[in-house]
């Protein structure tokens, strides 16, 4: 149970910062 929130924690953590990469990216391409 224990290594599973990690595990979901982890995938979380990485969805969100994969997110945030393409919105700043998207946005850095427009004002280019």
């Amino acid at each position: 149970m224990f290594s599973a929130s990690i595990a979901f924690v982890g995938i979380f953590l990485g969805f969100t910062v994969l997110a945030l990469g393409l919105y700043f990216g998207l946005r850095l391409v427009k004002l280019i």
